[in-house]
């Protein structure tokens, strides 16, 4: 990890395209985030993905802001998706801490509220949050841009307790089969290569010619 501008700059629009000049066809443009700081229980997912044939393109942007996200599936393996729920809106100063709760059968946030460390994200969940062998367990974690990036199954933690993601991941294309919001398995998918923003660098352009990327930035 080399520094948070990966990440980008907090109200600066961004965008990433994907060029497919390989043979790959009936494959989707994947871009997703990792970090390698999260704890082995959180589940990386396909940020956005959509279909990319041969000799085709296509172009993501978006504007950086964060958010929580709650899902419905605890099950996270690779492939299967955490079934967005809900998605309240968060940043990292004055909304950055947030508690789920399970009321009447479904999950719900509460009010987003400072929380104890400005630039990064906590997630406190109550005693009657579904765990570990319930089957109504979710899963819960943040996203970006509106969509879901990262989740764990859910677990209750009281309010002294919670998950703290720090945020520092960074941005990866690839093609592959998965869809927005499912789990990543990055072995199963082709040539997955890091995309570095910097400085006043907003736009990526990732051309994949079936062996390798050759990515520009302007």
């Amino acid at each position: 990890m080399q520094s948070s501008a990966q990440v980008g700059v907090a109200g600066s629009g961004y965008s990433i395209t994907i060029r497919n000049n390989s043979q790959i066809d009936n494959s989707r443009a994947i871009v997703f985030q990792q970090d390698p700081e999260t704890p082995s229980e959180v589940a990386s997912l396909a940020w956005l993905s959509k279909m990319c044939h041969k000799n085709t393109q296509v172009t993501y942007n978006w504007t950086l802001n964060f958010n929580f996200v709650w899902g419905q599936n605890g099950n996270l393996k690779p492939g299967v998706s955490y079934q967005a729920g809900g998605s309240i809106p968060a940043d990292l100063t004055a909304n950055n801490q947030v508690t789920l709760d399970y009321v009447d059968g479904g999950f719900e946030f509460g009010p987003t509220s400072a929380g104890p460390s400005q630039g990064s994200l906590l997630i406190h969940e109550s005693d009657n949050v579904p765990g570990a062998g319930n089957i109504d367990q979710g899963s819960v974690g943040i996203g970006m841009f509106g969509k879901g990036t990262f989740v764990r199954p859910t677990q209750p933690t009281g309010m002294s307790g919670g998950i703290q993601f720090g945020i520092h991941p960074e941005y990866w294309v690839a093609f592959g089969s998965y869809e927005e919001g499912e789990v990543v398995d990055t072995s199963v998918l082709y040539y997955p290569e890091q995309v570095m923003f910097s400085g006043n660098m907003f736009h990526a352009d990732c051309a994949f010619d079936g062996q390798k990327w050759s990515i520009s930035y302007s």
